[in-house]
């Protein structure tokens, strides 16, 4: 059953239509500014030295305590790694290099007598290291990183002291400690995650356990982000373009003229894409009359997709498919749709475009046909490809 009228009224020419660039987003090399770490090590130590007591009243307490044999007892707390500062200074350039590096680490003491604490003061604590980094010339004391990871204080007690210092304190500090030798360059690369050598100059230490999982780096969220790339892109312009469209469930056989503006995986991605469509029957009348039928005399309809999940890319074309709403005098109606966008010589078409609506019991209620159009058309190169040409 066919619908054929004259087009009637002038025809107004229009200026001709340009193709809708692309935006390119292909896997290519980068240039970056980063710091390149010249050394990494990370070791663990323990230091013990004694300290005085600052408070002149504590103090008193805790010698006549001592005297009369009560029991004293110390408590110390070293605070937050964060607390612990530390200064390198370069003795000597090379590969390896000498540097001094001194830990100034601030420990909070409580003292009890008998258990009642009589005092709490806070105790500065440093302790160096010297160690072989690589620190060629042009590395300065700023390119040294040095921060602990873990910190802990021990104590054995009060000790006695000669005058004028009176009872002293020994306090044993192990520190976990991160040094990294840094400096800024820039880089083409292909990168991975890297991790510390062990403290091997000169001579292995005995080591202390540490935690370790503190150098742990985050995870990625997979399947959230990042997303894939699209494998191809395409755009498409059509400005009322001759269509013998299908509708409905008969075959319904009507012309008219299509308009198509599309954007698919631009910059590779599917989240930029859009497109909308508009179809206008040009076999209406000027003034429709009802039909015996019940079947509508204007097929003119607006098309726009709520949601584009997935493109599939040939030699040539993609397919866009998703759902969207079809709006007949205003009227909506929720539908599935295919678009497909191609080059190349398909009938008579050398490029252009078709558009399938379906609803949703998935029978076809719309089929543009093949329709010309201006397109763009690319392929885009993924971490696929790469790995593809690494293999070969």
């Amino acid at each position: 059953m066919k619908k054929r009228q004259p087009i009637r009224g002038s025809q107004t020419p229009t200026p001709s239509p340009s193709p809708i660039p692309l935006d390119p987003n292909d896997l290519a090399p980068e240039c970056i500014r980063v710091d390149k770490v010249y050394d990494w090590v990370f070791f663990a130590s323990r230091y013990t030295n004694k300290n005085f007591i600052p408070d002149e009243e504590v103090r008193e307490a805790v010698s006549a305590a001592l005297a009369a044999g009560l029991r004293v007892e110390v408590r110390c707390d070293a605070g937050s790694p964060d607390d612990v500062a530390c200064t390198a200074t370069i003795q000597e350039n090379g590969n390896p290099g000498r540097v001094l590096i001194v830990w100034t680490v601030p420990v909070n003491v409580t003292i009890l007598i008998d258990g009642e604490p009589v005092g709490t003061f806070t105790v500065r604590t440093q302790f160096t290291d010297e160690i072989m980094l690589c620190v060629p010339v042009g590395i300065t004391n700023e390119n040294i990183n040095c921060r602990v990871t873990q910190v802990i204080c021990q104590t054995g007690g009060v000790l006695m002291g000669p005058d004028p210092f009176g009872p002293m304190i020994p306090l044993t500090i192990i520190l976990c400690k991160d040094v990294q030798v840094e400096f800024p360059v820039k880089l083409e690369v292909l990168a991975k995650f890297c991790f510390p050598r062990t403290n091997n100059i000169p001579v292995p230490q005995p080591t202390v356990n540490c935690d370790l999982s503190l150098l742990e780096f985050p995870r990625q969220c997979p399947g959230l982000f990042p997303v894939a790339n699209c494998e191809c892109q395409a755009t498409a312009l059509a400005r009322n373009e001759d269509t013998t469209a299908i509708f409905g469930t008969d075959g319904l056989e009507v012309t008219g003229l299509s308009s198509l503006r599309a954007e698919i995986c631009q910059e590779c991605s599917l989240g930029d894409s859009t497109f909308t469509y508009t179809f206008t029957d040009t076999d209406v009348s000027p003034t429709p009359t009802p039909t015996a039928t019940g079947i509508q005399s204007d097929f003119s309809f607006t098309f726009n997709p709520s949601s584009i999940d997935n493109v599939a890319c040939g030699a040539g074309s993609l397919t866009a498919t998703g759902e969207g709403v079809r709006y007949f005098d205003g009227v909506p109606e929720q539908v599935f749709y295919e678009l497909q966008i191609f080059t190349g010589l398909m009938g008579t078409i050398t490029e252009g475009f078709r558009l399938i609506l379906r609803n949703t019991a998935n029978v076809v209620v719309f089929d543009s046909g093949l329709v010309e159009a201006l397109v763009e058309f690319d392929e885009c190169d993924t971490f696929a490809d790469l790995l593809d040409n690494l293999d070969d």
